[in-house]
């Protein structure tokens, strides 16, 4: 706040001097009102800044639970595939093991099958080179071409 100077008075500087006077005392005002405005609003900002940063660490805890549940639904998710594939595996499991008991019931018969008629032909002269060309065809193409290498090795030598 500024303090007027004081000046003698003349009658032609008085007139000019009570204007200057309620100049200055309108600026004083002014100065002040500026001050005060100026100060309400530094506190509404002041007040405003510490709810921001409020709102933002309610923000960021909002933004870490959120986080975390989206997570956890992900773990629960991720569980419940686990446990569908699981119970697809057991199914193609049992599905394979059937298919196996099967397999070797079938084996099983044939085997039988061919024994008896094995026992029935025993007395005969059966030719049985087409069964073991056959078998031996299975064999080749069952091997690796490397044991069919030392195979043909073998018969040459």
């Amino acid at each position: 706040m500024t303090t007027p100077i004081p000046r003698r008075r003349t009658p032609e500087v008085a007139a000019d001097e009570s204007t200057a006077d309620l100049a200055t005392e309108s600026e004083a005002d002014e100065v002040t009102m500026e001050a005060l405005i100026e100060q309400l609003i530094d506190r509404r900002v002041a007040s405003l800044e510490r709810e921001i940063a409020e709102l933002e660490r309610t923000l960021e805890e909002v933004d870490n639970f959120a986080r975390i549940s989206l997570n956890e639904r992900k773990i629960k998710q991720s569980e419940e595939n686990i446990a569908e594939f699981s119970d697809s595996l057991m199914g193609f499991a049992e599905k394979a093991f059937n298919n196996i008991n099967e397999l070797e019931n079938r084996l099983d018969t044939h085997a039988l099958l061919l024994a008896a008629i094995l026992d029935a032909v025993h007395g005969e002269d059966i030719d049985l080179t087409h069964a073991e060309r056959h078998q031996e065809d299975q064999l080749v193409m069952n091997m690796t071409p490397d044991e069919r290498l030392e195979e043909a090795i073998e018969r040459l030598s």
